[in-house]
């Protein structure tokens, strides 16, 4: 074991000091944890530095009762629980779940505190060495739901937080929560929780680089998701069905001016006027859209689905002034006093210097596209045109020159390896046989008559520079000329902060904005690639979200945190492991696509593909289980836990948590159990199913509490455990005997009720008759 200090405390006070010196490196030792084990076999994604002894502590180990019920110190020891003929008596199923913890020993060590707070049962969190770094640990993936799953849950995986799809999406969408929608066939459902955090996904479904697909946990089995597709499908969805999920909201006093419709502007504007604000939305084009209507080609994004989505934010009540360019239609100084607050997205449209003599010679890249995006393509049969640059703008660039006849040249100053473009774009270039000279720098450019003679030098890969990446350095005498008909730039774009006031700039020129806020003055905001730089249109979508966000706070709208629904149920379902190829989009051949500017070169998948790429969802959540005995008891007998703050129901007691099984403070200690007095009609029962009776933690164990009167039951209280994260309700079974007369019949009803929500993971599905057969077992107990 790696050293530690222990500290033993005389008082609570003293214990929860000791706890909030430390923060997270510290640990309470109860008894019964296995906290002690954990540390020797070092599994813990973080280890203790500190361990606070509770058991020196006086006064924590009694068993009381009176007029109210039964309280437990949080000390006492689960041997003498066992042995309490009160608890036997009158709480049966605490006394008998206390008696069938492991060993003697251990029962004689362990504590009923300790007991409820340890920590699940997996093989791949225990394994020694911390060799398996799982969801629970702040991972990616749970090795049990492709792996080793036979002592696992039986009712889904629970969600331990962000999935790693989510995690890696910029706007940080509920990727497996739609999916789960599809597989329930609520595609309205689906669509909901994706304009949560997104609302353009008929445009990100086309152009997104899908992020999310390279950390798909999937991927390790046979293919990621298409979950682009999927998102695809979904945003047509919400195009064709616009009445069912927009729908003007009432408006209230306030008023935000957003200048720029790209993704950012339009983002922010959508997410404030859901909020209940007056939002216009100016831009300097005669079309709305922005990047969207005139930065990226139609065989990629067609204008008419940018033209659907702006006309779905007129129907929200959004305001578009157009041929409004700030700095000269309208300033930020007036906009500020006519408008509650403002927020700039203006985009990035300054192209940047290629740094090479003679650059009056080049044209612009982005403004060649802005003319093709207009309808002013030129036609260039024959013409060999020189593209420099390596990012989205430059390939985009050349694949529109291919289009128009040209013959397109890409130059690149590093190799493929570093080139900044998405990937799927790259192999595009290499389908449509566009060539790209890597390791080449243009240094002057000489334009002679039609054509313009092109200065190179050869390069090789440095040091890494600021970006990480290798910086090119040119190699001596390798330098060579190319003659081409045109020269383009697209080597990188900034924003042009010309429009904006001195005081908006730092002493290097650069917008003085608050990363946190997105504030820029005191109503004014800004946000997406004007700010950043030139980035993705999901990173834009986020930014101008969060600015959204930022404003609706300083008009006086409350901090909305986005809801993690940790713990929630997620639905597994074994299927999911079957090897089956993604769907792929339809696509046209490279003869076809070369020839046309504004036919998509990629379709849509049918909506059969989208369910059947849902149906390969892992849903990726933790599927290990609660062990505790005593925690279904306690759930049945509808104990209370009193803690150093608060007192907490033992249903809502336990939860799912990367590194917790409870919903305790890292400083919060619990004190007493209390459990209220039973009536003299109800009948408690504690059954476990183990594999070795003895000292084995249960495969499954049940509890149940039932108020007989009359011969039926008036209500019961029945829980499972060690088939989930947490202590399992079965509501349905409780539902279904209520008012019932206590039979065969009947409780084998009850056990089959009991398992209605199962979706067990692959080798556990033999848990389910055994947890049918121990409610039905403990129901007939209680006649």
């Amino acid at each position: 074991m790696r050293k530690f200090k222990h500290v033993n405390v005389s008082t609570i006070e003293e214990a929860v000091s000791a706890l909030r010196q430390s923060g997270e490196t510290a640990k309470v030792i109860a008894g019964g944890t296995d906290l002690i084990g954990e540390m020797k076999d070092d599994i813990l994604p973080q280890y203790p530095e500190v361990l606070v002894n509770l058991k020196t502590i006086p006064g924590l180990e009694y068993i009381q009762t009176d007029g109210t019920g039964l309280k437990i110190g949080a000390m006492t020891r689960l041997e003498d629980i066992a042995k309490d003929q009160t608890i036997k008596r009158e709480y049966a199923a605490l006394a008998e779940a206390a008696r069938r913890v492991a060993s003697p020993h251990i029962r004689e060590m362990g504590t009923i505190s300790g007991n409820i707070c340890q920590n699940n049962r997996c093989w791949f969190y225990w394994v020694q060495g911390n060799r398996f770094n799982c969801m629970r640990k702040g991972g990616r993936i749970c090795y049990a739901i492709a792996q080793e799953d036979r002592y696992h849950s039986i009712f889904g995986a629970a969600d331990v937080g962000s999935t790693p799809c989510s995690s890696d999406c910029p706007a940080h969408i509920d990727i497996a929560g739609y999916m789960e929608k599809i597989r329930e066939g609520d595609m309205t459902g689906a669509a909901e929780i994706l304009l949560d955090s997104n609302p353009i996904p008929a445009i990100t479904g086309r152009i997104c680089p899908h992020f999310c697909e390279e950390e798909c946990n999937r991927g390790g089995l046979d293919e990621a998701i298409s979950i682009r597709s999927v998102e695809r499908v979904l945003g047509d969805y919400i195009l064709e069905n616009v009445d069912k999920f927009i729908h003007a909201p009432k408006a209230g006093d306030k008023t935000v001016a957003v200048v720029g419709s790209g993704p950012a502007g339009l983002s922010a504007a959508y997410y404030l006027t859901k909020t209940g604000y007056n939002v216009t939305v100016f831009d300097r084009m005669e079309q709305a859209g922005g990047l969207l209507t005139y930065g990226i080609p139609g065989y990629r994004l067609p204008k008419t689905v940018v033209k659907k989505q702006i006309q779905v934010f007129e129907r929200a009540g959004i305001k578009f002034q157009l041929n409004a360019a700030l700095g000269k239609e309208i300033t930020v100084a007036e906009l500020a006093q006519s408008f509650d607050a403002v927020f700039i997205a203006c985009g990035t449209w300054k192209e940047r210097a290629a740094g090479a003599k003679g650059e009056q010679a080049m044209t612009s890249g982005l403004q060649f596209l802005v003319e093709v995006n207009c309808g002013r393509a030129k036609e260039m049969s024959g013409k060999k045109v020189a593209v420099i640059g390596g990012g989205n703008v430059a390939v985009d660039v050349a694949r529109t020159l291919l289009r128009l006849g040209a013959e397109p040249v890409m130059i690149y100053r590093r190799t493929e390896a570093e080139i900044p473009a998405i990937r799927e774009e790259i192999e595009n270039v290499k389908q449509e046989n566009i060539k790209i000279e890597f390791l080449t720098t243009p240094t002057e450019a000489i334009r002679n008559g039609n054509q313009v003679a092109l200065k190179c030098v050869r390069m090789k890969l440095g040091t890494p520079d600021e970006s990480g990446r290798p910086r090119p350095v040119p190699i001596e005498g390798s330098d060579f000329i190319m003659e081409f008909d045109a020269v383009m730039k697209a080597i990188g774009e900034g924003a042009d902060t010309s429009c904006l006031p001195a005081e908006f700039l730092d002493q290097q020129g650069r917008l003085a904005v608050d990363q946190a806020t997105y504030s820029l003055a005191k109503n004014v905001f800004a946000g997406g690639d004007f700010v950043t730089g030139a980035a993705t249109v999901v990173e834009a979508i986020a930014a101008g979200r969060k600015a959204a966000g930022s404003i609706d706070q300083y008009l006086g709208g409350t901090k909305k945190e986005k809801v993690e629904h940790v713990g929630a149920l997620k639905t597994f379902n074994s299927a999911y492991l079957e090897k089956t190829n993604r769907v792929k989009s339809p696509e046209r051949s490279v003869e076809e696509r070369i020839h046309t500017l504004d036919v998509e070169d990629i379709a849509s998948i049918e909506i059969e593909g989208a369910e059947a790429e849902a149906n390969r969802c892992f849903n990726c959540g933790c599927v290990a289980v609660n062990p505790s005995d005593v925690a279904p008891a306690l759930v049945a007998l509808n104990a209370t836990i009193k803690t150093t703050k608060r007192v907490i129901a033992a249903d809502d007691f336990f939860m799912v948590g990367q590194d917790r099984t409870t919903v305790l403070d890292d400083d919060e200690i619990v004190t007493e159990i209390q459990i209220p007095k039973p009536s003299a009609d109800a009948k408690s029962v504690f059954i476990k199913y183990a594999l070795r009776k003895s000292i084995d933690f249960p495969i499954v164990n049940c509890a149940l509490v039932a108020e007989i009167t009359g011969g039926s039951v008036k209500s019961a209280r029945i829980c499972l455990n060690s088939v989930y994260n947490n202590p399992y309700r079965a509501t349905k079974a409780e539902e279904m005997i209520a008012g019932k007369v206590i039979d065969e019949s009947t409780a084998e009803t009850a056990g089959n009720a009991a398992v209605t929500d199962v979706c067990p993971a692959l080798k556990s599905r033999y848990k389910i008759p055994i947890a049918k057969t121990l409610v039905k077992r403990a129901l007939l107990a209680c006649r």
